[in-house]
């Protein structure tokens, strides 16, 4: 018999504490705003990642390592991150965590004084982004149950990718008035915005699970063998070719961060500075007009 106490299960005695007071819809709109303010923070700093790396004395290597090993980390992990919200189905403590983790580390960067400082938060910043995504498109997934899930990931990644186009023409304007300082402390704002958001959205859907009539149904149903856990289908062979390709591919692509530093390397060289004269000709906290072109 299924377990009258799983929280996804929408019966009689079920606490009123965990009905969501947000419909599908609002669910998917609420937590796009969020996913906005995020990007805002994120893709923000990563515009300007190379070129303040750079100032700290970071060669083109290790800007290539230390964005490269985030990026690794950002996906990799979610090996982990993906199963653990499974077994635990902590979703929301886990999507909090990792929305956290990103909020803090970026502003943080405004503060560093060396090279490892910085590469630390970028990892941490990247860490949490494999902390909280598997969880969070799991909750978006039972939202979009009865809607369409196509339809609940296109609305999510628009208003998602607003915020990546807004956040680096931000800190890009901040920094041509001010430097990096001001460049990655204004991302406090949104920072903060989106953690009290997604605060609000599971107080307003604390089991978005419930959006899903299937999975409930599934729930409901008994296994085969009482008291025997079903066991999982194998991912199919295709799965594992795609997964593949992709790993292949990914190859032949720079992070963003190597880009940019080279685009500041070539500025310096046009004022005929090597790569150690560009942190003492600009000043460590304002580098001309990088963040403007890593927006651009």
């Amino acid at each position: 018999m299924p377990d009258m106490n799983d929280p996804r299960l929408p019966n009689a005695q079920a606490d009123p504490a965990r009905e969501n007071r947000l419909g599908p819809m609002g669910f998917v709109l609420t937590f796009g705003v969020v996913s906005m303010l995020a990007d805002v923070v994120y893709e923000g700093a990563r515009s300007i990642t190379g070129p303040y790396l750079a100032t700290l004395g970071a060669t083109a290597v290790m800007v290539g390592f230390i964005t490269g090993f985030g990026e690794a980390v950002a996906l990799v992990m979610r090996l982990g991150t993906g199963p653990l919200a499974d077994r635990t189905r902590k979703y929301w403590p886990l999507t909090i965590a990792g929305y956290a983790l990103t909020v803090i580390a970026v502003p943080l960067l405004a503060l560093v004084s060396s090279l490892w400082q910085a590469s630390a938060l970028i990892i941490m910043e990247r860490f949490g982004k494999a902390v909280r995504t598997p969880a969070r498109d799991t909750m978006l997934s039972h939202a979009g149950a009865d809607m369409g899930r196509g339809k609940a990931f296109a609305i999510h990644e628009a208003l998602d990718q607003s915020g990546a186009l807004l956040g680096p023409l931000i800190v890009g304007l901040m920094i041509t008035v001010s430097g990096y300082q001001l460049g990655f402390g204004v991302l406090a704002i949104p920072g903060a915005a989106a953690l009290v958001a997604v605060l609000l959205l599971r107080w307003a859907a604390p089991d978005p699970a419930r959006y899903d009539t299937q999975a409930v149904q599934a729930v409901r149903e008994p296994v085969s063998v009482p008291g025997q856990i079903r066991a999982r289908a194998p991912l199919p062979a295709r799965f594992w070719w795609y997964s593949a390709f992709t790993g292949v591919s990914m190859f032949g692509f720079s992070t963003f961060g190597v880009i940019s530093y080279h685009l500041e390397l070539q500025k310096g060289d046009a004022l005929g500075a090597d790569p150690g004269h560009i942190c003492r000709f600009h000043g460590r906290g304002r580098l001309g007009g990088p963040g403007l072109r890593g927006a651009l």
